[in-house]
């Protein structure tokens, strides 16, 4: 089943105002639960990353499809633990700095 651009835009726009902090590492908690203009239902989730930060997911079609916000584009997977790896593995390149800017390496 594909997106419509209105699920899409709704999505994004949900992902980008972000919920709360999770409590403990690798925690999925759900924040809240909508209909988007089409109809259907989706839930927000904040799940945890190993580096003591949270991002935000959204669940859709029954929690069958698991959604991150990606460079403004949603990028969707089948289960929860893929969505969630790929969104704290942003958060790691995002976090790539020290406090003068110096870009870290490994």
């Amino acid at each position: 089943m594909m997106f419509s651009k209105y699920k899409v835009g709704a999505l994004c726009a949900i992902l980008l105002t972000g919920g709360a902090h999770a409590s403990d590492t690798g925690s999925i908690n759900k924040i809240k639960t909508g209909i988007l203009p089409t109809g259907g239902f989706f839930s927000i989730y904040e799940a945890a990353c190993p580096q003591n930060t949270a991002v935000s997911i959204a669940s859709t079609d029954r929690r069958q499809r698991w959604c991150v916000q990606s460079d403004g584009q949603l990028r969707c997977f089948g289960a929860a633990s893929e969505a969630t790896r790929y969104a704290c593995s942003g958060v790691l390149l995002a976090d790539s700095t020290d406090d003068s800017g110096r870009v870290l390496t490994q």
